[in-house]
């Protein structure tokens, strides 16, 4: 860990230090018993080395604890620890809610615009990174879709500065949509088979 700030004055300078103490608190947030350090490392997806020496200072910062010996040892967050209960789990709260909150969002913003709503790409496939977009499908029954393009372009300004990501929409009319659809357009069915309808309708419905 870092030793060139007081861990008092600055303490999630030393928790944030490296992405597996991150990883393993995200691990055991939601085991009040605890688990071994193999399956906090499995949990967190790191090597058992970097989990062990995520767990080592962890617990020199008092935020986790280890219980039992020997093979039986397990480890768990320190719930009454101040910083874990103030700090450390309603960060991760929030972070838990942070794409549900993206996607509530596009719903109350498209629902009476769009017939569907299909997130695809990255964002669907959980691939996506910082700088990804966010794509996604809007399907009009209207026989123009300029004003949808334009609700979505406007939208797309409010959504960066809120969530930090671009917002890449693209709006067909359902025409459209259905000519692609017979074409075996390629993207189209990455889609259907990938994407995530955000809207009660589905896309698939709408091209029988």
């Amino acid at each position: 860990m870092p030793n060139k700030t007081s861990f008092l004055n600055s303490p999630l300078n030393w928790v944030f230090s490296a992405p597996s103490n991150i990883a393993v608190i995200r691990a055991l947030k939601d085991s009040r018993e605890g688990m071994s350090g193999r399956a906090a490392a499995r949990a967190a997806g790191f090597t058992h080395q970097a989990c062990r020496r995520a767990l080592r200072d962890l617990e020199s910062a008092g935020i986790i604890v280890r219980q039992g010996a020997g093979h039986t040892q397990l480890v768990r967050l320190n719930f009454e620890n101040i910083l874990v209960k103030e700090a450390l789990l309603p960060m991760f709260r929030a972070e838990k809610s942070f794409l549900e909150s993206a996607r509530l969002q596009i719903r109350k913003e498209f629902g009476r615009q769009a017939r569907t709503a299909t997130l695809f790409g990255s964002t669907a496939r959980r691939e996506d990174e910082p700088g990804s977009d966010v794509d996604l499908l809007l399907v009009t029954d209207a026989p123009n879709k300029d004003p949808l393009e334009e609700r979505a372009r406007l939208f797309g300004k409010r959504f960066i500065t809120e969530y930090g990501v671009r917002f890449s929409p693209m709006a067909l009319t359902t025409r459209e949509v259905r000519a692609k659809y017979r074409k075996a357009d390629p993207l189209l069915k990455n889609i259907l088979a990938h994407g995530i309808d955000l809207l009660s309708e589905r896309l698939e419905d709408i091209l029988k």
